[in-house]
């Protein structure tokens, strides 16, 4: 398991292809604490379609 320099502000990590599930990858440990440990994570595709934002997701149901 890698670890993340204290003051690191980028985080690149491996991005895996299972035909049957799609895309995964794991989140670094400092990205999920920021986030407050969420359950769920949602990406946003900003106006510019280069851009995307990583927030705490919520539960839809």
């Amino acid at each position: 398991m890698p670890t993340w320099k204290k003051d690191a502000k980028e985080f690149e990590v491996g991005v895996n292809y299972v035909e049957t599930r799609g895309y995964s990858s794991s989140i670094p440990k400092p990205i999920m604490n920021l986030l407050d440990n969420p359950k769920r994570i949602k990406f946003i595709i900003k106006d510019d379609n280069k851009t995307i934002e990583v927030k705490s997701g919520e539960q839809s149901l």
